[in-house]
């Protein structure tokens, strides 16, 4: 059977119970359980008589269950071999529902339920399963008359089979449902999985044939032959007689199967209903009667009927019209218009006329369509030109992507991202191309693939001379349908998926509604501008703002939520300015409170008394300067010349600190080399001018941003370029299959950005740079939650970072960081690792050759001194003593490690058991001069100059990594030797030749 979400009692619904037409319910309702029986026999297995076995391996043999149940086959080891089960997503309530092949024939006798349980921490167990039963899916009673069996085989992995058997159950049992035991007190929603499910049935099919026999019968008796009201037409009298008596001919038949008679029964049921329909009314509709469309539109129809054939006769007559099985008008006419329908959508519409207590037949249903939507045209570019764009339209925002296109791109391809929205079942609405999210995960239970909703929203609001797409009604139904399929992924507590059906998560709910508080602003600044403008559908505009309501109440309140968003700050950080965004058109005091109540508890649990933002309660530094970047983008946009604009920049103020000991300039300042190193998640060495509104308030961001000179410079020559060789427009074609190629964040950052300092305010803040501003210091930051310990040493010749902590990730690298030259810039850079089945080989540590991997990609836990007096790193930030500081770490159990920053130099000893190599990755220029001899190596770049002298007796060679940034390329310096190995870096500087 399909996946059915509706709950017991879900199948009978309220369709078609106006009382003017009982008889028609009785016949759907006799198809349907003819349907349900043809559907369902298959479950029965031959083999074993009356049992249905239900294997887990798909939905096909349950009749009902909660959207919270998904299938596994994950580790089938741990299930004594079995590769399927059953188990639920969340902690909402959980239960499957089986119903017997036929419910009139057959009754639940018994049940044996498999299920694997798992062990948490402590020896945790998950909540008893539950079970009820009920003869007609509406009324369940609970059913305590099972037995609990608990494997006693060894667990594995800490799973063990626990099962649930039924030797009876009460007469009359049609359904069993089975209820997921509770998980609240373990780790994992998964924690309880169903395995094998056997139900055993008891077949009556002869006593129910007999049973409608009886019924038929009396109904027969009771029909009054004639042509009058009330009465049954003579051929419809005997053809009913003949079906009871074909119905009594198989249940007098001794040879008769259980199939036969369950036939027999259907075919009397069916014939049963539809007799009562052939009684006699007084009201009639005339011969061929229909509902047909006097006239459709994109979204309404037309529809008309004729009057009842008695109509002189009652003229006080009302035609009740029902649309999709529900009525929605009572009218004395014979013609209504449906208004606010969707476009290139059929609905169906039956009609029922009655008068007084008297009522027609049911005429219908009639499936009827608005008129197609048709393509979105793509624009003209022979009538556009490039001064008709806006300065700003040739902005790239620099905040989380590097994305270079400016509104002439996104406007050149729009009508391709439009005309991929599904406009048929099933997800309709869902945008089907991978622009913006990988193929991997571009699906249709993905809320983050509805994010370029903003793209709709911005060109069917934007009113310029070159935008057709201006109130264009193609554009909207799709904004509209875009909308619609994001509303379908949210949860009932207001959650939204991204990497499953129904697998709801932060992450998908935060980012939905940052999205969705920028299209509600587009469509209110467009209604502003224009009071006649066509906004969208205004139920449908509604129904969005409450899914922002609960979205963001959800977040904001469950603890769930806080406590998952207290480890990964960047999915909740966004929820400030969602929440902002939705009050600046829905006024919620409570949203308010407890928006302003989460942001207060931020300032200590989402930064690191070090000054970084969490992520996976680590640190990261690819995410803190990327999501976090833009999180205060948008939360400046609303917080500024707010109360919550001073706590917003204070809090914001020791992250921007503590981005000015991580990243080192350039000597001409393009870029920053990041301390990435013991990044967690991603690699992320590299960083480019940005752009940082708050910069405008805060001075010390201006030293990471870019300048409203070179705004201005980017401007026109991105407007040159864009007719560049007489092609017009000279835009980058839509790379189809990758996840940047058109990304709402290319719109959403331009509307939230607009701070650009002087080139002389931006050179005030980089001499802020603590590296600039002193020329000595040992400073060290420390962070308690995740263990992790960066000690950053300035000397007048060279700038350098040490990092240590628990390994919590395997990308992270601890050790030496960062060797940076204030005249040469950036010397040695080492980087975090890959993945668990690749090594990056870009780090700066010790290697045992057969290992692949430094020792360094490992918890380093350190002692320090400086000038030989013994240090204890404090949690929190800044100066520690002064002089020469020493670190000290093991190499695993095969030795250790000095580190010494000294006055002119690093000095390194190792001591290893064995053959090992010191891996040193230089960043070199193309102009760079390298030298090298027995025991040194130097790099000469300009007048700055790193020398590393080594151990004559060590084999030294210069491999070229696969690793650049800019015009660098990183070679990896690989000293090998055995046993020990000193080596130390000088940095200096050499005046100039004299000419």
């Amino acid at each position: 059977m399909p996946n059915h979400a509706a709950r017991p009692g879900a199948a009978r619904s309220n369709t078609m119970q106006h009382p003017l037409f009982p008889r028609l319910a009785i016949v759907i309702l006799a198809i349907i359980g003819c349907v349900w029986s043809m559907m369902h026999v298959e479950g029965i297995s031959k083999a074993e008589g009356l049992a249905l076995v239900d294997e887990s391996v798909d939905f096909s043999k349950v009749f009902m269950k909660t959207p919270n149940i998904n299938i596994s086959a994950s580790s089938p080891e741990r299930y004594n071999g079995d590769a399927s089960r059953l188990y639920k997503t969340s902690e909402a309530e959980a239960y499957v529902i089986y119903q017997v092949q036929h419910t009139a024939a057959y009754e639940w006798t018994g049940f044996d339920v498999e299920t694997w349980y798992n062990t948490g921490a402590g020896g945790r167990l998950p909540g008893d399963m539950a079970f009820e039963v009920s003869a007609d899916n509406i009324v369940y009673t609970p059913y305590t008359g099972y037995i609990k069996i608990v494997s006693t085989q060894p667990k594995v992995g800490g799973w063990g089979k626990i099962n649930w058997e039924a030797s009876w159950l009460p007469a009359g049992t049609k359904y069993v449902k089975i209820i997921f035991g509770d998980t609240s007190n373990h780790p994992s929603t998964w924690a309880i999985q169903i395995g094998k499910t056997t139900l055993y049935a008891a077949e009556h099919s002869l006593k129910a044939l007999l049973d409608e026999i009886t019924g038929a019968q009396a109904a027969l008796d009771s029909a009054v032959i004639g042509t009058n009201p009330g009465q049954y037409p003579l051929q419809e009298v005997q053809a009913f007689a003949a079906a009871i008596a074909a119905a009594r001919a198989a249940a007098d038949d001794s040879a008769a199967t259980p199939a036969t008679l369950q036939a027999a029964y259907d075919e009397l049921a069916q014939a049963r209903a539809l007799f009562h329909d052939t009684v006699i009314l007084t009201l009639n509709w005339p011969a061929n009667a229909s509902i047909t469309a006097a006239a459709t539109e994109l979204d309404q129809i037309t529809v008309t009927w004729p009057h009842i054939a008695e109509i002189n006769d009652h003229p006080g007559v009302v035609y009740h019209v029902y649309k999709n099985d529900s009525e929605a008008v009572q009218t004395a006419g014979t013609t209504y218009t449906f208004t606010a329908l969707k476009p290139q959508t059929e609905y169906r519409f039956h009609i029922v006329a009655g008068a007084g207590n008297d009522s027609t037949k049911v005429l219908g249903p009639a499936t009827l369509a608005t008129d197609d939507l048709g393509l979105v045209p793509a624009p003209d570019f022979s009538l556009i030109d490039k001064d008709d764009f806006a300065y700003e339209d040739f902005i790239s925002p620099r905040v989380w992507n590097k994305d270079r296109r400016g509104i002439p791109y996104y406007y050149y391809h729009f009508h391709t991202i439009a005309n991929a929205v599904r406009l048929t079942e099933p997800n309709r609405g869902f945008i089907d191309i991978s622009v913006h999210r990988s193929p991997a995960v571009n699906f249709p239970y993905n809320a983050r693939v509805q994010e370029n909703h903003l793209w709709f929203a911005y060109f069917y609001t934007h009113s310029a001379s070159w935008n057709i797409y201006y109130g264009m009604p193609e554009v909207k139904y799709r904004l509209e349908e875009v909308l619609e399929h994001l509303l379908s992924l949210q949860s009932a507590e207001g959650a939204f998926s991204e990497y499953g059906w129904e697998t709801y998560n932060l992450a998908g709910t935060s980012f939905a509604v940052q999205f969705l508080g920028q299209t509600v602003r587009l469509l209110n600044e467009a209604k502003a501008a224009d009071p006649a403008f066509p906004s969208i559908n205004e139920e449908l505009y509604n129904r969005v703002a409450e899914a922002s309501r609960k979205a963001i109440t959800y977040v904001l309140n469950d603890e769930e939520m806080w406590s998952y968003g207290r480890s990964y700050t960047n999915q909740f950080t966004l929820i400030w300015s969602a929440a902002a965004a939705y009050l600046a058109y829905h006024p919620d005091p409570a949203i308010e409170q407890q928006m302003r109540v989460r942001f207060a508890q931020s300032a200590s649990e989402f930064i690191s008394p070090a000054g970084f933002y969490y992520e996976a309660d680590g640190f990261d530094m690819g995410y803190n300067l990327g999501v976090h970047l833009q999180n205060d983008l948008i939360g400046y946009h609303y917080f500024k010349n707010t109360d919550l604009e001073q706590p917003f920049l204070e809090k914001e103020r020791a992250f921007y600190d503590w981005l000015s000991y991580n990243l080192v300039i350039e000597p001409n300042g393009a870029f920053f080399t990041a301390n990435a190193a013991p990044s967690r998640r991603t690699a992320s060495g590299i960083v480019e001018r940005k752009d940082i509104p708050l910069a405008e308030k805060l001075p010390i961001a201006r030293a990471f941003v870019r300048t409203q000179e070179e705004i201005a410079a980017e401007a026109a020559q991105a407007k040159s370029d864009i007719a560049k060789d007489g092609i017009w427009p000279n835009v980058p074609d839509l790379p189809i299959g990758t996840d940047n190629a058109y990304n709402p964040y290319g719109l959403y950052n331009r509307m939230l950005s607009g701070y650009y300092p002087l080139e002389s305010e931006r050179a005030a803040a980089i001499q802020m740079l603590p590296y600039l501003a002193r020329d000595r210091f040992n400073h060290q930051r420390v962070d308690d939650r995740s263990g992790l310990q960066f000690t950053y040493l300035r000397r007048p010749d060279y700038y350098a970072t040490f990092n240590v902590g628990l390994q919590r990730g395997n990308l992270q690298v601890f050790g030496p960081g960062l060797l940076w030259h204030p005249e040469g810039g950036i010397m040695v850079s080492s980087q975090n690792e890959g993945s668990l089945t690749s090594s990056r080989n870009l780090s700066w540590g010790t290697i045992n050759p057969a290992a692949g991997r430094v020792y360094e990609n490992d918890s380093l836990t350190p002692s320090y001194t400086v000038d030989g007096q013994t240090l204890q790193p404090a949690v929190g930030y800044g100066d520690v003593a002064q002089g020469d500081m020493e670190m000290q770490y093991s190499l695993g159990t095969a030795g250790n490690k000095t580190v010494k920053y000294e006055e002119d130099g690093i000095a390194v000893a190792v001591q290893h058991q064995g053959a090992f190599e010191e891996h040193i990755p230089l960043m070199v220029l193309p102009e760079d001069q390298i030298t090298q001899a027995d025991g040194i190596v130097k790099l000469v770049r300009g007048n700055a100059v790193l020398e590393i002298t080594f151990d004559e007796t060590a084999e030294a060679n210069l491999v070229q990594k696969n690793f650049s940034a800019f015009s660098y390329q990183m070679q990896m310096l690989v000293i090998k030797t055995s046993g020990s190995l000193t080596y130390r870096l000088s940095m200096s500087t050499h005046e100039p030749a004299q000419p």
